[in-house]
């Protein structure tokens, strides 16, 4: 794997170092970061997305079970090759036979034999042998009786012409891993693009949440700052213990948010902490405010980007092209068994072992035959039946792909409309924050001269503290809702920098 990350483990990053890691993943990951990875944590880290992203890609415990998944389906192909292995058969028999009368009569024989088989791609096999045995007659006299030694070596083809021909049958388990090891990959794109949506909405909502949370303990400390004002103006009237009552309840219920918000964000660093597989309970700091980048491309575009690059589609287009195959096999399947064998080779015979085969080599003779054998099944009814189960299967299949088109375009069509609605959000909230803002000043600035009471200040800074959340917020949704768009258009892990290519494509490019 390839991977963009600082050669120090210092809280200060010095610089970026491209390094080359081989780890035991099957599939390498080359990744454009800002920033890399330690194994030793400070108790602070200050996080980029960029970094979040990495350590995900290298560290997430789902992202690991997925890519054994595609080890597995590797195995697969390799073990589905095994039927072009040569097959090694060696055997041996004797035995002896007795016939009672007048004059006894026995007989010993023993044969051994070894042969080499290959199976071709046409679905048929070769064999190579050879054979040598002896036959020993008796007699009750032993002047007649004889020893006689025959040896062979020859060649044997057998080939099917309608039922089990041709390649694409003999081939249909290879062609079935191969493809299952594409779906291996998109399905580990897809969990990967997955776990990289759900990283960067943990790592914007956390930064939210400070940015929250830090707005919470400013409006603390103003209230008590405005609490400490009020204690050193002169002797209260009742007014003034009013104000100073209103203040402390405000106090009060803003100390009990702050607890919430601190919650909130422990909750938040737990969630990002598992996607980004960091077992020390480090305290994240995100540096990266939510992205306002905004996509440049139209409806249409986006559609097509997504019937082109998203996982899940090619995914049930690999599962169809599988189910064709499968069903153009079983229709192959129903036809009737028509086997044509020939084999022809040398022979010899002598008194003994070593002559039989000198006679092979030297003085032959030679053997052949060929045949042919029909057989026709009557009814036929389970090849018929797994054909027509396959058939329905294809149907199904591309069923599914129409289902899964159209869900495409809403998604798409959603998340454009979603895009829309979030600009306007930030645009509406930007502007409810400057008013809110003027008029929390204007209010304070009354307050301490006297012309309104400390209740209107603290609803005007309720009120801007209200408008500094939703205009996070706001912002943080437009920065998923773009980030979304990217995932159902099959280009957010190209937006991240993160590259994802199996071992042979790695050769390829080399």
């Amino acid at each position: 794997m390839d991977f963009t990350y600082p050669p120090t483990c210092s809280k200060q990053f010095r610089g970026i170092l491209k390094v080359s890691v081989r780890y035991a993943l099957p599939l390498a990951m080359a990744l454009s970061a800002s920033t890399g990875h330690c194994d030793t944590l400070p108790d602070t880290l200050s996080l980029s997305r960029g970094m979040a992203i990495e350590m995900a890609i290298r560290k997430n415990i789902d992202l690991r079970v997925e890519s054994l998944n595609y080890s597995m389906a590797e195995t697969d192909v390799d073990r589905s090759w095994g039927i072009y292995n040569p097959i090694l058969v060696v055997s041996g028999t004797g035995g002896v036979t007795s016939v009672p009368g007048d004059p006894f009569f026995s007989s010993r024989y023993s044969t051994g034999s070894i042969g080499l088989t290959q199976y071709l791609p046409t679905g048929g096999y070769f064999s190579a042998s050879t054979q040598s045995g002896y036959t020993n007659a008796e007699v009750s006299n032993p002047d007649s009786s004889t020893s006689t030694w025959q040896s062979t070596a020859g060649l044997a083809l057998s080939q099917p012409l309608l039922k089990n021909a041709g390649k694409q049958t003999m081939e249909l388990s290879i062609t079935l891993a191969a493809n299952a090891l594409e779906d291996s990959r998109e399905r580990y794109r897809f969990t990967t693009t997955d776990t990289v949506l759900a990283v960067i909405t943990a790592y914007n909502h956390l930064y939210t949440l400070r940015q929250t949370l830090e707005t919470k303990r400013g409006a603390l400390k103003s209230a008590q700052d405005f609490l400490e004002e009020l204690r050193k103006r002169p002797k209260p009237t009742a007014l003034q213990k009013i104000e100073l009552a209103n203040t402390e309840y405000t106090i009060a219920q803003r100390l009990k948010d702050l607890v919430e918000a601190e919650r909130s964000v422990s909750d938040q660093e737990a969630n990002l902490r598992y996607l980004i597989g960091m077992e020390q309970k480090t305290r994240i700091i995100p540096v990266d405010p939510p992205p306002r980048e905004e996509p440049q491309t139209t409806e249409d575009q986006a559609v097509k980007s997504a019937l082109e690059y998203r996982s899940d589609l090619k995914q049930l287009r690999i599962t169809l092209k599988s189910s064709q195959l499968q069903e153009r096999v079983a229709d192959h399947q129903t036809l009737p068994e028509l086997t044509v064998s020939g084999s022809g080779g040398l022979t010899g015979t002598g008194t003994n072992f070593a002559e039989s085969y000198r006679k092979v080599a030297q003085k032959p003779g030679t053997y052949w035959s060929a045949g042919m054998q029909l057989n026709v099944p009557l009814g036929n009814t389970a090849a018929y039946n797994d054909y027509l189960k396959n058939k329905i299967r294809t149907e199904q299949v591309q069923n599914q792909i129409d289902a899964l088109v159209w869900k495409i375009r809403n998604d798409v069509e959603a998340d454009m409309r979603a895009l829309i609605s979030a600009r306007l959000q930030i645009q509406t909230t930007e502007k409810a924050l400057q008013y809110a803002e003027q008029r929390h000043d204007e209010y304070r600035n009354q307050t301490r001269a006297g012309a309104t009471t400390v209740q209107d200040f603290i609803n005007a800074e309720n009120d801007l503290i209200a408008a500094r959340n939703a205009h996070q917020d706001s912002t943080e949704a437009f920065a998923y809702a773009v980030s979304k768009l990217w995932r159902d258009t099959g280009e957010l892990l190209d937006h991240q920098g993160v590259r994802i290519t199996s071992p042979d494509q790695l050769k390829s490019n080399k």
